[in-house]
């Protein structure tokens, strides 16, 4: 009787364990763990890891090659993986593993991942000044091309700001072209009076914004009606992809969108200065930045962001006090001020990443990559990230100067800004 008692319990228990065993194996077999590269600069790599049928949270390892990278707990089934300290212009195999089972280690495939190459440092420097009285200065710049640049500001010239033989006042200039061989010296008024032009935005060679009240089309320059929520501030950057899509923010918290036909505001939700937008970011080209600081307060700057023309908040606790440009591409967001900062998460997290050259007092930050970017800022300090390292530039100028803005295109970059020493409008141009 205790015999046949014992072969049932046996045979019940086979019944339990191979059922077991065969639920584990169905489960097992309904599970799926994909890896992907998502993006990769010359030092880092970004890998989606996607997982399907498997309980949360999880223990995941990854692999490079036949070495463990590192251990973590991921909480999602969709989760971005981020590598450093990679090499430039490199072949990389990446692969998980996880224990969703007992006594079973699953793998994923393998993700090949190639990072990018380091640009080259060469530019070779020309510097150009314009203005001989009063406080001539550029702010802003733009490229088309190598033989179409554009600089624009205020330039007092030996025969401006007075009458001339007729009893006519001469007015200043307000920019510089330059064609390729010389510069031009431009008076673009409006309504046949001058003004300061803060900033300038090119689609094209014939789709030219002047502070959004001028608009070149390829043969005349054209003045655009004011609306009501233009007036009454001064406009700081231009940001958009077309005529018939660009931002314009400045003085005041003051944000507008333009559509082709029609101006909208922005409520910005702060009072600071938006000194600065920028569309991209983090593979979002649906998120525009604004870079918002009052000078010499105590106020910190704010970073705020544009998704379906709503503004944002993202972050006003550790960007300093003098935080004035945004820059960004892929999954890295710069601000430069005081400091030079960068984010991995859209700005929610900025770090100090210390770059080995002068960057107190920055101004401007422009980009081509993660491995092709400007800085610039006081005393005329220019610098230039190759994807592995910083370099400062020394153009031989005096240091008494400030460069206001920096724009790249290709293998031209271009400077512009002020010249302390002798109160005229500088521009540098590079070419690599």
């Amino acid at each position: 009787m205790m015999f046949k008692n014992l072969m049932m319990f046996l045979i019940v228990l086979l019944i339990i364990v191979m059922g077991t065993s065969c639920e584990t194996t169905e489960h097992q077999n309904k599970v799926k763990i994909l890896l992907e590269a998502e993006d990769a600069s010359c030092t880092e790599a970004w890998l989606n890891l996607k997982i399907e049928s498997i309980a949360l949270p999880i223990e995941i390892t990854l692999f490079q090659g036949d070495s463990l990278l590192f251990t973590t707990n991921i909480n999602s089934s969709d989760t971005t993986l981020f590598v450093e300290n990679l090499l430039p212009n490199q072949n990389y195999s990446f692969y998980s593993t996880m224990s969703p089972f007992s006594h079973s280690i699953l793998k994923s495939n393998v993700a090949s991942v190639t990072t990018m190459d380091t640009t080259s440092h060469n530019f070779s420097w020309e510097t150009f000044e314009f203005g001989e009285q009063s406080n001539s200065h550029f702010k802003d710049v733009a490229i088309i091309n190598e033989n179409n640049i554009w600089a624009v500001g205020e330039i007092h010239t030996a025969e401006t700001d007075q009458f001339d033989s007729n009893g006519v006042w001469v007015q200043p200039y307000n920019a510089v072209h330059w064609d390729g061989v010389k510069w031009e010296l431009k008076r673009i008024l409006y309504e046949n009076n001058f003004w300061t032009i803060n900033t300038i935005i090119a689609f094209s060679e014939d789709d030219i914004w002047f502070d959004v009240f001028v608009h070149w089309n390829g043969t005349k320059f054209n003045n655009e009606p004011i609306p009501n929520i233009l007036m009454g501030w001064r406009s700081n950057s231009i940001w958009g992809t077309s005529s018939e899509d660009f931002y314009v923010v400045g003085n005041g918290g003051n944000i507008a969108h333009y559509n082709g036909s029609k101006w909208t505001k922005i409520e910005s939700g702060t009072e600071l200065n938006i000194n600065d937008i920028w569309g991209g970011g983090e593979n979002n080209k649906n998120t525009i930045y604004l870079m918002a600081a009052e000078l010499f307060t105590d106020r910190n700057s704010e970073l705020h962001k544009i998704n379906n023309n709503e503004s944002t908040l993202v972050n006003n606790t550790d960007l300093g006090k003098s935080t004035l440009s945004v820059w960004g591409y892929g999954k890295k967001l710069y601000v430069a001020g005081s400091i030079l900062y960068l984010s991995y998460n859209g700005g929610k997290e900025f770090v100090d990443i210390g770059i080995g050259v002068k960057e107190r007092g920055l101004f401007s930050i422009r980009g081509l990559s993660y491995n092709d970017i400007f800085i610039t800022g006081v005393d005329f300090q220019l610098a230039h990230f190759n994807g592995l390292s910083w370099r400062k530039h020394n153009l031989n100028v005096n240091a008494n100067g400030e460069f206001y803005k920096v724009m790249q295109q290709n293998n031209i970059a271009c400077a512009v800004g002020i010249n302390n020493s002798n109160r005229k409008a500088i521009i540098a141009i590079g070419r690599r």
